[in-house]
């Protein structure tokens, strides 16, 4: 796969998880280019790849807790990683067409940073458990729970609407 191939297939949503991460337009850019030049050098290796899906994303996420340990600098870069950015999610989705998705988008941000990665990467990229394990380092089945668990919390949130 070139790289204009995997761009067109894959830019957009890769984008928007960099933005979900880390709630900056500009810092997004930054690491969604550094994620394409790292995905240049994995040329010869795009053979190999089981799943190109959850490749990228985990790509990105690299690049995204590198950028955070450059940025500002190992510890603080380690601490912002294992919260998460928790106002990336609602600025990732500025205008929702749905006023449910607006206020999920919002309550997000009270999840731990691991569930609510869950569910942005099930709901708004529709990967699966398997792919959402794969991009965050964990098994499906802890993807699954992660998943579950945020959805559970969300319902609570918004007094047992999905």
């Amino acid at each position: 796969m070139n790289l204009e191939e995997l761009y067109a297939r894959h830019g957009e949503r890769i984008y928007r998880y960099l933005l979900f991460k880390l709630g900056s337009a500009e810092d997004a850019e930054d690491v969604l280019q550094e994620s394409f030049c790292r995905f240049a050098r994995y040329d010869l290796r795009w053979k190999l790849v089981r799943d190109p899906q959850a490749f990228v994303f985990r790509v990105a996420r690299n690049e995204v807790n590198r950028f955070l340990r450059r940025k500002i600098g190992r510890r603080e870069g380690a601490r912002m990683i294992a919260e998460g950015a928790a106002h990336g999610f609602a600025t990732a989705f500025a205008a929702p067409e749905e006023p449910s998705l607006a206020l999920l988008l919002r309550r997000a941000g009270d999840l731990p940073a691991d569930q609510r990665e869950a569910v942005y990467l099930k709901v708004f990229n529709g990967l699966t458990f398997k792919e959402i394990g794969s991009v965050c380092g964990v098994s499906a089945n802890t993807a699954a729970s992660r998943y579950r668990y945020g959805i559970e919390k969300l319902r609570e949130v918004l007094g047992g609407e999905p």
